[in-house]
């Protein structure tokens, strides 16, 4: 049963088969572990341009969830679904997975939606799957810490009723993150904290492996704070803000 505090986020491409199913299976896997009360689902602008697709999902998007070891057996059974205005009111915020493809679409079948729609710009192409998880963690952090996508602000994108909303639900929650450094009472060996971040324990975990993994190196997570091993503030505070974060760097 749905929470019926959850917000819903909308992801759109043309056939709903590749790049937009992948997108709500792992942004769902994401905001499950953040602890977010955000569901996502997706819909395709032009079912009918997808007649060579076979079967429900890209063998490509299932292969890619396999090796990320996610599991949702009624998300990736399902068929490709055709958008409807309902689904477009019933979202919170919605995005469409390329400018250039989709916006077209818009305006010819739902012109008065246009401006309520976040664009991205991703290729429906087999490489894209990395650029769409980096799309869709940097989303899940401005959910959390009120960061504007730059290009999305630029655009004036996020617009109208339903736009609006999900813009003043974010801004009203906007925090900011402090990095720091620690060398005291460790040998030698000093580590960069990341701390004061609107995270539930698993959060903190899942963002973690995410950060270690883009550093290199080890780290943990102790007391409600994530320490990184090294003096890796400049690359953290890169990717905190790359990923959306409002990055506060404290001390020298």
């Amino acid at each position: 049963m749905a929470n019926r505090n959850e917000k819903t986020v909308l992801f759109l491409c043309t056939g709903n088969y590749y790049r937009s199913r992948f997108a709500e299976i792992y942004f769902n896997s994401v905001a499950l572990k953040m602890g977010l009360p955000w569901k996502a689902t997706s819909r395709g602008l032009a079912l009918e341009r997808g007649i060579n697709n076979i079967g429900p999902i890209s063998a490509l998007a299932i292969k890619a969830f396999e090796a990320m070891r996610l599991r949702d057996a009624e998300a990736i059974s399902r068929f490709p679904i055709q958008v409807t205005s309902e689904d477009l009111e019933q979202a919170a915020f919605i995005v469409a997975l390329k400018r250039a493809e989709h916006l077209p679409l818009l305006q010819e079948r739902f012109p008065a939606w246009v401006e309520n729609v976040e664009f991205w710009h991703v290729d429906d192409a087999p490489e894209v799957l990395s650029l769409i998880e980096r799309e869709v963690v940097g989303l899940t952090a401005r959910l959390i810490g009120g960061g504007k996508r730059e290009e999305a602000a630029a655009e004036n994108v996020v617009k109208g009723t339903v736009g609006t909303k999900a813009k003043k639900e974010i801004s009203t929650s906007a925090v900011v993150i402090k990095v720091g450094r620690e060398t005291k009472g460790r040998r030698g060996k000093g580590v960069t904290t990341v701390f004061d971040l609107p995270l539930d324990e698993a959060g903190l975990l899942d963002l973690a492996a995410t950060l270690k993994q883009k550093c290199g190196t080890g780290g943990t997570v102790k007391d409600g704070r994530i320490e990184i091993q090294g003096d890796q503030r400049e690359r953290l505070v890169a990717v905190l803000e790359g990923m959306g974060f409002r990055v506060k760097r404290i001390g020298g």
